[in-house]
Formats: structure tokens, sequence, C-alpha cells
């Protein structure tokens, strides 16, 4: 049977090959399910309604997250936007100062920038999706002073050259590492290399608590000034795991925002950080299974990752190449048809993903190479319920569905709707 025979029984209300639900996230662990009930019956949602930070779900969350990364400090905030926008304030950044940012990432993060005061300025990306730091060190000579580097989909950077330009321009990095919790260069986790680290915890990612977010760093006065910014008031400082005279210092200079994580939230989170690296292996397993099989295909192109990343693949990107508009469309619209969706960053209408969309911008900033790449680039959810036969699956279909698109292109006027 050929993929036009099988297409016309699943549309005449045959079962489809493919039964999964793609946007549904993982579900979280029976243990963190237990301690939520234990703080909803004590109705003690608040971080700050106890004694000490042993008795807080958050404050334990931010030390258990430290101990996990090898920092000496946590903070657990509302999302990984607060992070961001609070590890900026604390790391001396004023108004109208710039900030590089890759030109593929997500829209809350230059939002972020924004919110903070800076502006940001967008660099070029490589074909693998990671900074291009030909263009890093040209842009780190127009004056700025800050890099939020985004791991964008979990693609860690060149490190070793990123950080070779941070010190040579004096620049401060902070990484956005909302998507890359558990990958490494050269052994050492995302998110530890830069003056502080963001993490986030919205419902796809390696951490499912719905909302909330981390900021990581090994600064005393970053950690400080990060936890009176965050909502901590009066001595409601003395409730973290973090013993330090600065923020007593600095108590009543910093304003507040109200950023803070719920225990309710950090009760969520807490039981998956242990997780982390068990999970990240079966992602793992996982995207080597599709990618074999999508591999094939001469209309695929797969990126690699930089030398010495491990990455985690709790999504799958791929190029599609030589195929034009009409077929990128008829392949997204023919892969939605067997319950696999697929984006194409570059032909969603006001993707948030693509800096083109981003309005708020004050400068229009051109970057044609990643205009290009992102395009064409394929984001499909990889999510831990699948098994290897839901990979295979998935991946011979999309074999299929190429096969298809390309053999003829008289196939545009075919039954499928």
């Amino acid at each position: 049977m050929n993929y036009k025979e099988n297409r016309l029984l699943v549309v005449q209300g045959g079962e489809k090959r493919f039964n999964k639900n793609l946007s549904v996230p993982n579900p979280v662990p029976e243990k963190a399910i237990k301690k939520a009930e234990e703080i909803l019956r004590s109705g003690e949602l608040f971080r700050y309604g106890c004694d000490k930070p042993s008795q807080s779900e958050a404050s334990l969350l931010e030390k258990d997250f430290a101990d996990y990364l090898g920092t000496k400090y946590a903070l657990a905030v509302n999302s990984c936007s607060s992070a961001i926008f609070i590890s900026l304030l604390c790391a001396g950044l004023e108004q109208g100062d710039k900030v590089l940012v890759p030109g593929f990432t997500f829209t809350a993060v230059p939002s972020s920038i924004i919110h903070a005061g800076g502006e940001p300025v967008l660099v070029e990306c490589k074909k693998n999706y990671t900074i291009n730091t030909d263009d890093l060190e040209k842009k780190a000579l127009q004056d700025t002073n800050f890099l939020m580097l985004s791991h964008m989909r979990g693609h860690v950077s060149d490190m070793d050259k990123v950080l070779e330009i941070c010190e040579k321009y004096d620049i401060c990095l902070i990484e956005d590492a909302a998507h890359s919790l558990g990958a490494k260069y050269k052994g050492k986790l995302a998110g530890t290399f830069g003056k502080a680290g963001c993490f986030s915890f919205q419902s796809h990612k390696m951490i499912n608590a719905g909302e909330g977010g981390i900021l990581a760093t090994d600064d005393e006065e970053i950690i400080a000034k990060a936890i009176l910014y965050a909502g901590s008031f009066e001595k409601s400082y003395e409730k973290h795991f973090v013993d330090t005279d600065k923020l007593k210092k600095f108590q009543k200079k910093i304003p507040t925002y109200n950023q803070r994580i719920s225990n309710l939230t950090a009760a969520v989170a807490r039981p998956q950080v242990p997780l982390i690296d068990k999970n990240g292996e079966k992602y793992n397993k996982n995207f080597k299974i599709f990618s074999d099989i999508i591999s094939k295909s001469e209309y695929i192109e797969i990126p690699e990752v930089e030398k010495d990343v491990y990455k985690i693949y709790d999504s799958a990107q791929f190029n599609l190449v030589n195929l034009d508009l009409e077929q990128i469309e008829e392949f997204v619209r023919l892969m939605n048809m067997e319950n696999i969706k697929i984006s194409v960053f570059g032909i969603e209408a006001g993707n948030a993903r693509c800096y083109w969309n981003w309005e708020y911008l004050e400068k229009k900033q051109s970057l044609p190479q990643t205009k290009e790449i992102i395009s064409a680039a394929c984001d499909l959810k990889l999510p831990l319920y699948l098994e290897e036969e839901d990979v295979k699956t998935m991946g011979d279909i999309i074999l299929e569905v190429l096969d298809y698109i390309t053999c003829d292109k008289t196939r545009m006027t075919g039954t499928f709707s």
C-alpha cells in the first residue's frame, strides 16, 4: 500500500497510525502530587510563611537545585523571564545599556531585556542554531557590556569561544538556560558558565511545574540582590539557605518586584530535580532512534551539535532542504493530518521565535543568515511518554510524507483535505 492509499483510508475513518497527543506535557511524579496536596491542605502556599528555610518547599527547591548544578546559590522565582530580568539588574544593567542576544530565541528573552531597561542587540546564529561567534565578536565592539546567551532548544554554543570574547571585551555573560537543563559543555552544566544562569519550569521544559524558574549563581552580591528584587521584605531573607551580610546591606536599597515562586509550584518542581539525568537519557535514546530514520531523507538536515556538547533532546529540530515553500507548507499540513504536529518556525504567522515578529524592538535589525536558517527549521516535541515504537512510527511517516510531496508536484491537486 502506498502513502496515498494509506491516507485515503485514514481520511475515510481508518485508525491513525500515530495516536499520541504531542501537545500534552509530561506528567508530574506521584511524589509531587502528594506534596502539593499536603501543602494545599495546610494552606501554607506562601514561601515565607515559615520560621526557617527548612520548612519552606521553595527554599528546599533552591538548595536541591544548587546542589544539582554545583553552584553556591539558587533563587526560585515565578518564571525564567523573571530570572533573566532580575539577573540583569543584579549584574548592573543601566537604562539604555546594550545587551547582546542571539537572534534565534523566544520573545520572552528580548522582552525581559527591555523590561530591565536594556536595548537588545541581535546576533546571527549558525546552521546548528547556536550563536555565530564571528558576528558576536563584531557586535561586541558596539559599546556592549552584556551578553544574554540563549541555549535555544538546548543547542549549547562553543562556550570556550564565547568566554574568550566576553573576557576580551569585558562583557558580562548571563545564560538563558531555559531549554538546556542537564546539557553540558566539556562536562560542565549549561547555565553555570556566566555570572548567572536562568532556568524554566514551564510545562514543556525538562521540569514541568506549569510555571516557575530559577536564577543560579556563585556570586554572593548577585544572590543577595536577587533575593531582594524577587520580593523578600523586612527579614524574610533569613528564610533562604543563604548566609551573607550583603542581604542586610542591600535590604532597604533594592526595590521589590514580587516575582516569588509559591510553595505549591516548588513542591511540583522539586521531586523532578533528581530525575533530570535519567530523563535526559530516555530523551536521547528516543531521539537517536528517530534521527537515524529521518536522516535517510535527502530533504532533511540534522544540524550537528557543537564539539564537546552533551545535548538533551526533549524536542527535535531539523532543517528541510531542497524544498520550495509550497512543498514545506504541504509537509506541515499532511503531518498535522497524521496527528504529528510539526512547527516550521519561519512559515508560521506571528511565531514568537522569529525575530522579525518582535515589532516592539525600537530598532529594526536584519539577520539574513538567521532568517534563512530558521525559515525552514522544523520543531517537534518528543515528550517522555513516547516509546520506541512511537518514535519509529513518527520517523517512518515523515519519510513517507516527504516521498509523497516530492515525487510528483501534481499531487497538490490530489484528494487529501
